[in-house]
């Protein structure tokens, strides 16, 4: 009895020196982070639609860490980007994300390399947030995919490590290279046993793993996953049997009316029409991607804890767009609806409330303002978007009342004689409330349709000619119009494809210069 009594003594001595011994270290964690400014870790994936995390219910995937970020944060649920010009949405939409801008006030030789020769592209006077922060005392690092050049790179990060320059590549030998100001560019080097994800995450924690200064630091972690080709270890294909995926609820064989590039390189992965087959073997190996990456993001998060910074570190998880994958008889993200256009964005970190899903409307550019809202930061004047911060505490429940969606194709492909992919043509669309209207053009065809998201999120019952809806149609053109004007869109929504491709040769820059 009495040994059963001295060891109860001394587990409760044990959890009382452990307990004043946390404390202790709780007080210097204070101490430390109320000394500097809070840590940045960007968690980047490319081609991630919307909705594509377990915790968000709506897709049977598996992402046990993105989970972990939605339980641990604030999710946004109408998170969008704003659109591309060029069917290499990616690029576009990463430019925007740097600048807080929108893509008609960046310069194209950033967002449209493949237009430029080498020595103009990524040439940009635009301020990234990288750059900024780095400005302001942070010690900056990147890892992964770059999509507009090398010169942002170069001016926006201490340090480089397995830099995926370019659009897409192999995931296994992806080629990589490192920097530093001191040294320069490195030689590309590749390993050809490692999923990409991997590489990328070994080089974040690797950052973490050696990190020791006393300045805050912001890393950029941007993964090339799940773009395709998709080709995940094996040990994530085999979790899903593409016989066991749902078919989307607006699959189709093919597209119900002509629309632009709707025959680019992403759209002819898979024959037409499309069959059911084929859209579950798509999905499934899309799944395992997610979930194999999602396993990286683990380690990076692991690594972190390690370091003793958690604590003190904003996370923000998100995507570049979304991708269609069988939706609405589509397999690529070169059009508007909720499935291209759709990202995750999740923030953790102090200050920021838990296991929260918000429903206010944010573009993925908005990450830059926000940023330096939650680090108390000025927004510098070239920023365009709006700073989510109030949103994210509670302060507000919206920044924005409506929205509008963007995409065209490529005005210099028009000139390219030998082009199989149908050029020409574009979309713009604008959210208000429940409703979202799409104006598409296709040579000299105008198509409406008129959507309530909150009735038909599968964007299937086309509202458009139904007399009832007649005052919501007017109203959404209106307010299209006014936010085609306000950010800079040339779109003339009274001209043949809105006037995008009266002259293509002003965007033929390899052959004018």
């Amino acid at each position: 009895m009495r040994k059963s009594q001295n060891l109860i003594k001394i587990v409760a001595l044990l959890l009382l020196v452990s307990t004043s011994s946390c404390g202790e270290k709780e007080k210097k964690e204070v101490v430390k982070e109320e000394s500097k400014k809070p840590n940045i870790l960007f968690l980047f994936t490319d081609d991630q639609r919307g909705g594509t995390i377990g915790a968000m219910h709506k897709y049977d995937v598996l992402t046990p860490n993105m989970d972990q970020l939605v339980e641990n944060g604030t999710s946004f649920t109408n998170s969008y980007i704003l659109g591309a010009t060029t069917a290499a949405v990616c690029s576009p939409s990463r430019a925007m994300l740097m600048t807080g801008r929108a893509y008609f006030n960046i310069e194209p030789n950033v967002y449209a390399q493949f237009a430029f020769n080498k020595e103009d592209k990524g040439k940009s006077d635009k301020l990234t947030f990288p750059e900024y922060f780095k400005s302001n005392g942070y010690t900056t690092f990147a890892t992964g995919k770059q999509h507009n050049g090398e010169p942002w790179v170069e001016r926006g990060f201490s340090n480089v490590k397995s830099a995926f320059l370019g659009g897409m590549t192999t995931h296994f030998g992806t080629k990589v290279k490192d920097y530093t100001p001191e040294t320069g560019w490195s030689e590309p080097y590749k390993d050809e046993k490692k999923f990409s994800s991997e590489v990328f995450a070994d080089a974040a924690v690797g950052f973490l793993d050696s990190y020791k200064e006393e300045k805050p630091f912001l890393m950029y972690v941007a993964f090339t996953a799940p773009h395709d080709p998709r080709t995940a270890p094996q040990e994530f294909e085999d979790m899903y049997q593409s016989e066991d995926m749902a078919v989307p609820e607006n699959f189709m064989p093919e597209h119900p009316f002509e629309i632009a590039d709707d025959r680019i390189r992403d759209e002819v992965l898979v024959p037409f029409p499309r069959t059911e087959a084929i859209v579950q073997k798509e999905i499934s190996d899309y799944y395992a991607m997610i979930t194999a990456t999602d396993a990286q993001i683990g380690r990076v998060l692991k690594a972190l804890e390690a370091s003793g910074e958690a604590n003190n570190t904003i996370i923000v998880l998100a995507g570049d767009n979304g991708l269609a994958l069988g939706q609405h008889g589509l397999l690529g993200k070169q059009n508007v609806y909720e499935h291209s256009v759709s990202v995750p964005m999740v923030f953790c970190g102090p200050n920021i409330p838990k296991n929260k899903k918000n429903d206010a409307l944010a573009y993925l550019h908005d990450i830059f303002p926000t940023l330096c809202g939650l680090t108390e930061l000025e927004i510098p004047e070239s920023v365009e978007s709006k700073d989510l911060t109030p949103v994210i505490q509670g302060k507000k429940e919206e920044v924005r009342e409506s929205m509008m969606y963007a995409y065209n194709s490529w005005p210099g492909d028009l000139l390219n004689k030998k082009a199989k992919h149908n050029p020409g043509g574009g979309h713009r669309a604008v959210r208000k409330g429940d409703f979202k209207l799409i104006v598409s053009a296709k040579h000299d065809v105008y198509t409406y349709q008129l959507f309530n998201l909150k009735n038909d999120p599968w964007e299937l019952v086309n509202l458009i000619d139904n007399e009832n809806y007649n005052n919501v149609k007017e109203d959404l053109l209106l307010e299209l119009k006014k936010l085609i004007k306000e950010t800079g869109d040339p779109a003339d929504l009274t001209k043949k494809e809105f006037g995008l491709f009266d002259h293509p040769e002003d965007y033929n820059f390899r052959t004018t210069k």
